[in-house]
């Protein structure tokens, strides 16, 4: 009975600190936005139709069409996104149909992506349609470390950098103020999170075997 109630405890724990922690996905595809066809759906460079996936954004005979469609162009339209394609069904309709499901990045600064569907959600251009899926928009952070940046190179010593200003970042509507480098909060990878979880479970389980033993 006792260890019954360790390991659930240990169980319960190790869930606990895993949800309190945001996740970030995989990039499967990088590609270039050739065409906005609505607010939650648009086209790229090779040829495949993008269908962001659990956010609705209004039809076009709905209000809030032209709102929708207009950011997710001014978001995305012509700059590279970074796809995290759907691994349960990978396209539509429950892998039936022709537009490929996923959450989509595009740069918001050199070490940080934007999450295009959970900003769609905060400027209250779309809402919630959680789909059976691989994702769970409501554990989606805005930002996230951008896996594929380029590491910063180091200057020779013998070399004098040129100063040069820096460059503000692009605002987007309805998400000022945006958080620069600095400030925008590095994201531990999910696995370091587990571990640490872990940890942590193993330590109290380790603190209740002794209580229970002293108290016998």
């Amino acid at each position: 009975m006792k260890k019954r109630i360790l390991l659930f405890t240990a169980l319960l724990l190790i869930a606990s600190c895993l949800l309190l922690f945001p996740t970030y996905g995989e990039v499967d595809k990088t590609s270039v936005v050739t065409r906005i066809v609505d607010g939650d759906t648009f086209d790229i460079s090779t040829g495949e139709r993008i269908r962001l996936a659990d956010v609705d954004a209004p039809e076009y005979y709905e209000s809030g069409y032209s709102e929708a469609t207009s950011y997710l162009s001014n978001l995305i339209n012509g700059k590279t996104v970074y796809l995290d394609v759907d691994d349960v069904y990978t396209y539509d309709y429950s892998g039936t149909g022709s537009r490929l499901v996923c959450v989509a990045y595009v740069e918001h600064n050199a070490t940080h992506l934007l999450n295009v569907n959970k900003a769609l959600l905060d400027g209250d251009y779309a809402v919630i349609s959680n789909f059976e899926n691989e994702f769970n928009p409501y554990l989606w952070s805005l930002y996230s470390l951008n896996p594929i940046a380029e590491p910063t190179p180091t200057p020779s010593p013998t070399a004098t950098p040129k100063a040069s200003p820096t460059p503000s970042p692009t605002p987007i509507p309805s998400l000022t103020p945006l958080p620069t480098a600095s400030t925008v909060p590095i994201l531990i990878p999910r696995l370091l999170y587990a571990g640490i979880a872990t940890l942590i479970a193993l330590a109290v389980i380790v603190f209740l075997y002794f209580y229970v033993k002293r108290n016998k």
